[in-house]
């Protein structure tokens, strides 16, 4: 018991050391947009805190050692549209091995159709274009004993816009330790080589953008509420309450680090009510606020789940179907 209760003294300290390093970090490169919108309705209804509570097929984007703790196999689909043009996709397949760990392939495209083109002579549109913006994660989970697994992911980017194309490549290595069966730490180092890089062709200069290393910590407690109950051929819990809290390095370049957090409560593992929020710096003005909330409903081998992200324009609709198999 000492030694667990210094194990989860020594990681706390070190995730809270963690966080004003965002300070030193250089500003970050907005390339490979598709990488910033997250991936499933869950994760994003509680405002993206996930880092450590990642536990399903969605670990592959949040934090790939998660994976290490699906069952069998997971398949997720996601979509969501904002306005008539932007849409965002989401798939990927998960699955456990016998003695090998887990691993996940997974799919993201965001998309504008019919922008129109105009030039400095005239407003006048004399034709259209789309842009598109696309990612596939190759990614894998292993435990490391009782308490820890690690995970990793490689990613392969592809952006076109009207004739111009680029294309890149990355890595991001995650971590989740688990001293008790309530509490969990996590932490993601994205692009933790030095940075990913992106080449442009088709473009007169054919720039290489970098997206630059960041780090993500993040915490989650889970308690059980009342005694468990007979249902099919396990008990499961009255219900359940988890807490998570997520902060990153995203915005370091401006002095502002990223935070993130969420709330979720299963009724019967049946359905789920889920809240949160999103802030640069805790600062809560309509810039840097972004509140969110869903819910989600468990049916046989199949998880439905619906976020509402709120923004500046009027917000965002995701809706997710996860499998198991």
């Amino acid at each position: 018991m000492k030694s667990n209760r210094f194990n989860v003294m020594a990681l706390a300290g070190a995730l809270i050391l963690a966080v004003p390093l965002g300070a030193f970090a250089q500003s970050a490169d907005y390339a490979a947009e598709v990488l910033t919108k997250g991936a499933g309705a869950r994760p994003l209804a509680m405002g993206g805190a996930f880092v450590a509570a990642a536990t399903d097929a969605t670990a592959a984007y949040w934090n790939p050692a998660g994976l290490a703790l699906i069952d069998d196999i997971e398949i997720t689909t996601m979509h969501s549209a904002q306005s008539d043009l932007q849409s965002y996709d989401f798939l990927n397949i998960a699955f456990k091995t016998d003695s090998a760990g887990s691993y996940a392939l997974s799919y993201l495209r965001l998309g504008v159709g019919d922008i129109q083109l105009t030039n400095a002579s005239s407003p006048i549109p004399f034709g259209v274009t789309s842009y598109s913006d696309q990612a596939a994660l190759i990614s894998g989970g292993w435990k490391l004993g009782k308490q820890f697994a690690l995970g990793a992911t490689i990613k392969l980017l592809k952006t076109d816009a009207a004739s111009a194309s680029a294309f890149g490549f990355g890595s991001d290595l995650g971590l989740i330790f688990k001293p008790m069966k309530e509490l969990a730490f996590g932490l993601t180092a994205r692009d933790y080589t030095g940075g990913s890089y992106i080449q442009w062709q088709g473009t007169s200069t054919n720039p290489t953008q970098v997206l630059q290393p960041s780090v993500t910590v993040g915490v989650s407690w889970t308690e059980e509420l009342g005694k468990r109950q007979a249902q099919g051929d396990a008990p499961v819990p009255v219900s359940t309450l988890s807490v998570n809290f997520d902060a990153d390095t995203l915005y370091a370049g401006k002095a502002l680090n990223n935070y993130h957090f969420g709330v979720e409560y299963w009724y019967k593992q049946f359905v789920a009510v889920r809240g949160g929020f999103e802030t640069k710096g805790f600062q809560f003005d309509n810039d840097s606020f972004t509140p969110s909330a869903g819910v989600g409903v468990w049916a046989y081998l199949f998880e439905i789940d619906y976020a509402f992200v709120a923004n500046s324009i009027g917000g965002i609709h995701y809706i997710s179907l996860i499998t198991r198999l």
